[in-house]
């Protein structure tokens, strides 16, 4: 998601190899092209976790990547719809007196017009922004972006010194913890 926001391919400033895996593991994450939009960052830097458990499922990806391209295409008719039930809200509000559930339901409405505004205009200024981006495409080879195998014994080795892992001695195990291990599978 990096690479489509800067033209490049990403950590392109760094020799790859197992000192960039090392630092990647530690947390070094890439760069992205100014502009991007805050929505896009926030998807990419969630499925750039740590933690697998904590990165959104491809359903998720499509889905938000989806609603974004909504916003971007049928904005003008989602803002007028909205508009129309507002103006509506409005008027019962005005003569039926304040209510503070239509108050909530107006504000609600107000505040995702506002963010789907601000999501559209992001990524229009980021389209204007990437139209001047240098786009760098070399041909592969030997030495450029290509998988190679790394001793991953290396690497983990690398992390557990830096991380200084202690032995522990012994640890007394609970006599249902196999079981709960069981049955959460």
């Amino acid at each position: 998601m990096v690479e489509m926001t800067t033209g490049q391919r990403s950590f392109n400033n760094y020799k790859f190899n197992i000192d960039l895996a090392v630092l990647i593991c530690n947390g070094l994450r890439p760069k992205f092209a100014l502009g991007t939009p805050d929505c896009y960052i926030e998807l990419a830097n969630q499925c750039m976790n740590s933690d697998p458990e904590k990165r959104p499922s491809i359903t998720e990806i499509i889905t938000k990547l989806d609603e974004w391209l909504n916003i971007i295409k049928n904005e003008s008719e989602i803002i007028g719809e909205i508009i129309t039930e507002l103006d509506k809200r409005w008027n019962i509000i005005k003569n039926e007196g304040e209510s503070r559930n239509e108050n909530q339901f107006l504000e609600r409405w107000l505040n995702i017009i506002e963010n789907e505004s601000r999501i559209k205009n992001q990524f229009l200024e980021s389209d204007e922004i990437s139209k001047n981006l240098p786009i760098i495409l070399k041909k592969l080879s030997k030495s450029s972006y290509a998988s190679k195998p790394y001793n991953t014994s290396e690497i983990g080795r690398r992390l557990s010194r830096k991380h200084a892992i202690k032995s522990t001695g012994n640890i007394k195990v609970p006599d249902d913890f196999c079981e709960s291990v069981i049955f959460k599978q």
